[in-house]
Order: structure tokens, then sequence, then C-alpha cells
């Protein structure tokens, strides 16, 4: 490396340290020429985020837990308009209004450790917000219930299998008599099979017995609560997220609109942007 090469470069580096540190300068120079504005400006969006969440309506939750996943049955319409039109929820709504309203109520979760299925209806009351629940309840059960022809074929099999368990409890009963006259060859053992083949034809009717009934509370491990607190509105967090908001969106503009005048004390950066302007449509078009 030549020594003129050596000079050359000892002198590019301390331009390039000046050039850094005016750099910085024009920042800082930016920042306190706009200081109020960047202090004043986030402080008043933070407070009229706080005052607009005072004026919001408080909200109410019933939370309620359930054995079985219906999830899927509790955003039908067939549920969710007759719950409107009963809470008087519809009133002023066309009904696919009403509907998606109702349903913005309603959230629907599973516990991974438990398991368990836990529904929660807000309202904007304790009262209302429970009754929306028991009635959102009472129509997933309706939903549930067997209706027509697959009704029938389960009367039809509860039926059929009522008949078989009460002949299998009669020979049940003969064969005990015969075991206490003392013959107990194989009868002993054919009534413990037998015995076996009851309990499986009563666990088949209750089984039948409750697919007919459908859901019921039978599936509710707890009742839709009623609530005693609002549910808390957060609303330090949301002014803080509010004036953070406003003063990035303020500090990027002050330094948007500090590197236009800047550039355009440039004639070619002018140019530039007088082009995009006109591009825009900003600014007049050039005479052909």
């Amino acid at each position: 490396m030549t020594k003129g090469t050596i000079n050359y470069m000892e002198n590019l580096a301390p331009a390039a340290d000046a050039e850094d540190e005016i750099s910085l300068l024009d920042l800082l120079l930016t920042v306190s020429q706009n200081i109020k504005l960047l202090i004043l400006g986030p402080l008043a969006a933070g407070l009229c985020a706080l005052g607009v969440t005072f004026t919001l309506p408080a909200t109410y939750e019933s939370v309620a837990f359930l054995s079985t996943d219906i999830n899927g049955t509790l955003r039908l319409a067939a549920v969710l308009d007759p719950v409107a039109v009963k809470l008087d929820l519809a009133k002023g709504k066309t009904p696919e209004q009403a509907r998606l309203a109702l349903s913005g109520r309603i959230k629907f979760a599973q516990d991974k450790q438990t398991k368990l299925h836990m529904l929660t209806v807000s309202g904007d009351s304790p009262q209302q917000a429970q009754a929306t629940a028991k009635a959102l309840l009472m129509q997933v059960y309706e939903q549930n219930r067997p209706r027509g022809g697959n009704k029938t074929r389960l009367e039809n099999q509860l039926v059929g299998a009522k008949q078989r368990l009460e002949e299998a409890q009669l020979a049940s009963v003969s064969l005990w008599a015969v075991l206490e006259r003392g013959n107990k060859s194989d009868v002993s053992k054919s009534h413990i099979d037998l015995l076996s083949v009851i309990s499986g034809m009563q666990a088949q009717v209750s089984s039948l017995e409750m697919q007919l009934e459908g859901m019921s509370d039978e599936q509710l491990l707890q009742a839709p609560s009623l609530p005693e607190n609002p549910v808390s509105q957060k609303k330090a967090m949301k002014a803080t997220i509010a004036a953070l908001a406003t003063g990035f969106a303020l500090l990027l503009f002050v330094f948007i609109r500090q590197g236009l005048r800047t550039a355009g004390a440039d004639p070619e950066s002018a140019a530039k942007i007088a082009a995009i302007r006109r591009a825009l449509g900003f600014g007049a078009k050039p005479q052909v």
C-alpha cells in the first residue's frame, strides 16, 4: 500500500466520523425543535383513550363447564336466532346482525389439563349474561334431541331392548329357584353368565334412553354463573398503547417532514420531489 493511499484513508476516516456526528446532531435537533408535539401529542392521545374506556358500558361474563363439546352446535342459526328473539337482542337489527352480535358474546374453549369445556357468555348485566348462557344451553339441548325417523328407530330399539331385558330377568329368577332347590351342577355357572348378559342389556337400555333424551343438564358440570363484578377494561393498558402508537407516528411524521424540507433545499432532490408530486397528482402537470 502506497503512502498516498494511507494518507487518503486517514483523511477519509475523520470525514466519515464527522458526517455521522452531524447526522446524529441533525436528528437531535429535529427532535428538540418538535419536543412539544412529541410530548403533548402522545399525552393527549393517551388521555383521550382513557376517557373513552370510562364511557364504555360494563361487561359481565357468565361461565359454565360441560363434559361435552358443543361448539359446533352452539354457532348454528337454529340456536342463536331463538335466543336473540327471546332475550330481545334482535331489536332494531336484521336477523343476520342479531346473530353475529350474539355470536360475538360467546366464547367456548377446552382446558388442556382437565379436558373440561368452558362456555363463557358476556352481557350488559349479570342477569343478562346468565340468562343468555342458560337460553343457549337449552337450545343446544333441543338441537341434539333425535327427531323424525331417527327418534322412531331409537324408540323401537328401546322397546325391544326392554323386552329382552325383562325375559332375561325372568330366566334369572327361574335359575335362582333351581339353585335354591340344591341342583347346583351347571346351573350356577349358567346363572352367572346370565347375570353378565343382564348387566349388558341394562347398559344398552340406559344408552338408548340417553340417546332419546339427547343432551341435558347431566352434561353440565357447573351451571352458568351469576357474575358479581364486571370484566376488567384494562384502561391503563389501552391508554399506554394509544400513547405509544401516537408517539411513534408523530416521530415518524417529524422525521419525514424534516427530510422533505432538507431535500427541498437541494436542486436535484427538489426536482425529484416535484416529479413525485406530479405523478401522485399533487402538483401541476408539465405543459406539452
